[in-house]
């Protein structure tokens, strides 16, 4: 089992594990949000207390969706946007993993890649066919990070790498 299966309340080597909370923010890709729940364990729903929220399968975000995730990025937690909306990349004749590099370097599975367009304070954290599928950027005191292809259903195939990215990502919650 990952450092992320072992979440919410173990400890692993006497450290505090930090939690992840996943949340259905009007989540258009089911096996996305089965997938990262089936990784972060059965939390409860909208825990403030946790470090980092994972938004599967986003199409669009209310003004309530917004402010929630403000308040996350105020106190210093990491949001994951999995963004399932806007242009596809497409798909005829090409290499099919998205290679990462934050926060660990690994390729994974392309699954319905979205092009994301980079804003000033943006930085590229996946790219598909040499085009961004992954941003993060410093909001508040939290750090903000959108997905543009959708790592939730790569969990169900057991992928090795996706388990990896994850579970660098919880690790930089315990290092900090």
């Amino acid at each position: 089992m990952g450092v992320v299966g072992a979440v919410p309340a173990l400890a692993r080597g006497g450290v505090a594990m930090p939690r992840c909370v996943v949340v259905d923010l009007g989540c258009v890709l089911r096996e996305s949000f089965v997938g990262f729940k089936g990784q972060v364990g059965d939390l409860r729903y909208r825990d403030m207390g946790a470090e980092i929220l994972i938004a599967p399968g986003v199409n669009s975000l209310g003004g309530d969706d917004r402010e929630l995730i403000r308040r996350w990025l105020r106190r210093g937690a990491t949001v994951v946007l999995e963004y399932a909306g806007g242009a596809r990349i497409s798909t005829g004749a090409y290499f099919p993993y998205v290679e990462y590099f934050w926060p660990v370097r690994v390729k994974i599975r392309e699954f319905a890649a979205v092009l994301l367009q980079p804003a000033p304070g943006d930085e590229v954290i996946a790219t598909f066919q040499g085009q961004p599928v992954g941003l993060r950027r410093r909001v508040y005191d939290g750090t903000l990070v959108t997905l543009g292809s959708p790592l939730g259903p790569v969990f169900l195939t057991g992928d090795p790498d996706a388990r990896r990215w994850l579970d660098a990502l919880v690790q930089l919650h315990i290092e900090r």
